[in-house]
């Protein structure tokens, strides 16, 4: 049934309004013929309406005649029929192929960027190091090539470290972490607060002194006290004290990681030559049975001799190696994404960051590329002592009480 209709709609139909006393004959006598008809209904106690091909309308009329039933074309459907509409409306066509053909130009260049940061890494130097990689508006998103811009603005941006860039549309989001600053310890006698080093929930606290502001279960935002160094009891003197404790928090990051379903990867071939090299002092004798003359190779080394003797023999082997084309399913490509965007976030966490849970999500952004994402939830210590200012946090502190 479908087949048919589909091949009626390429050949073209006809809906047609049947009108007489003898609707039930007229329709008996089509089907006996073969002629094909289907959506037939009644909208009134003489008149139907159907679907007919055009081959089948033509063979219509010695039945009217037998049955005494007029037949009339309410509407042509079908692709001749959409393409003789389209051929008197070329310029309407031709806009509309324009339209598609600069929303295609258009849809292939990136036009603006997206950057997210923490506050100590300024987002025009950001843009502006981005720019010198290649990534800037206008640029044709095919040349773009994220792996190297990553890889490149690490090695320039010292502050930086992880960067994440994604391209959805016309758009690039780009997100930095910076790298996460050894603490300054402050000498005991200096008054102080602990402070929060990153956005989180209090996940547990260990207060050795000062006064908890915080509470475990609360948010805080980078730079919120959780423990003051201002001691303010009553009728007692203000005091002001070296805080010190733990501060653990639950922490989230993202981050996301693209492989391709074919990646080159370089085999050993069977063959291999080796060369010992013989030092004694500043003489050296290379003993080599052949040339390596191999394109591409992998070396191992062997110390032969002790590393206090006084002569030095090592042996190195060179193991030819050809490049070949290794097909991924894409169980294996999601595998290998997962593994890969948890080694890109892994920067970002602190020293004693713990992974609790991990959220992952894989898709197909293009034929040959999976893209892994990933959101880990992680236990740290998020609190860094912070030098009281007498000026702006004592007298906060009073105003409060």
């Amino acid at each position: 049934m479908l087949a048919i209709k589909l091949w009626n709609f390429f050949k073209g139909y006809a809906i047609i309004k049947v009108e007489g006393l003898s609707i039930e004959k007229f329709i008996n006598l089509v089907i006996s013929k073969n002629i094909y008809i289907w959506d037939v209904e009644r909208i009134g106690f003489t008149t139907i309406i159907a679907k007919i091909s055009l081959k089948g309308f033509k063979l219509l009329q010695p039945y009217t005649r037998i049955t005494n039933c007029k037949v009339s074309i309410v509407e042509k459907r079908g692709l001749p029929f959409i393409i003789l509409y389209l051929k008197r409306r070329r310029m309407l066509v031709a806009g509309a192929l324009l339209c598609m053909i600069l929303a295609y130009v258009f849809s292939i260049f990136v036009w603006s960027i997206d950057v997210k940061s923490t506050k100590n890494i300024d987002e025009k130097s950001i843009l502006t190091e981005l720019n010198k990689l290649g990534l800037k508006a206008g640029v044709s998103k095919s040349s773009i090539n994220i792996s190297k811009i990553q890889q490149q603005f690490l090695i320039d941006m010292k502050d930086a470290a992880w960067i994440g860039i994604d391209l959805k549309g016309t758009k690039a989001f780009v997100k930095v972490i910076e790298k996460t600053s050894p603490p300054v310890i402050l000498p005991e006698n200096v008054p102080c607060n602990i402070i929060a080093k990153k956005d989180g929930i209090i996940y547990k606290m260990t207060v050795l002194e000062g006064d908890a502001v915080k509470k475990v279960g609360e948010t805080v935002k980078t730079g919120d006290v959780i423990v003051s160094g201002v001691i303010e009891r009553p009728n007692t003197e203000t005091r002001f004290a070296h805080s010190n404790g733990i501060i653990l928090g639950r922490t989230w990051y993202e981050g996301y990681a693209d492989v391709n379903l074919t990646k080159q990867e370089n085999v050993r071939t069977g063959k291999a030559n080796t060369i010992t090299r013989i030092s004694i002092g500043d003489n050296n004798l290379t003993l080599s049975p052949k040339k390596i003359d191999f394109k591409s190779y992998d070396k191992e080394e062997k110390m032969i001799t002790s590393n206090n003797s006084p002569i030095k023999i090592v042996r190195e082997t060179y193991y030819e190696t050809m490049p070949i084309t290794k097909k991924l399913s894409r169980q294996e490509a999601e595998k290998v994404a997962i593994e890969k965007a948890l080694e890109n976030i892994k920067p970002a966490l602190g020293k004693d960051a713990k992974i609790v849970s991990k959220k992952e999500n894989t898709s197909m952004i293009n034929i040959n590329i999976v893209r892994a994402d990933i959101t880990v939830e992680v236990i740290e210590d998020i609190g860094t002592q912070e030098k009281i200012n007498y000026n702006t946090e004592v007298k906060i502190e009073r105003n409060n009480n």
